[in-house]
């Protein structure tokens, strides 16, 4: 497997970061060079808890539907 490098210093250790971009409220999530911040690439945290959120919301329907099924014996 070949290793990754950051095209601008030539680092190759990387962490998570956060970057508001101009103009926006909110902050995104970023893999970012450990050694100089230049940014590698994107996360797409932002989908991975709308796709939490559907799956709470269907765990929660299911509850609902045992409690009443529970209550009614």
């Amino acid at each position: 497997m070949a290793a990754s490098i950051c095209v601008k210093c030539g680092g190759n250790s990387f962490e998570r970061g956060l970057v508001t971009p101009l103009g926006e409220q909110r902050a995104i999530s970023v893999l970012q060079c450990a050694g100089c911040g230049g940014v590698a690439g994107v996360l797409d945290g932002h989908l991975a808890l709308e796709q939490l959120e559907t799956q709470v919301t269907a765990i929660n329907a299911g509850l609902v539907r045992i409690a009443k099924a529970l209550s009614e014996i």
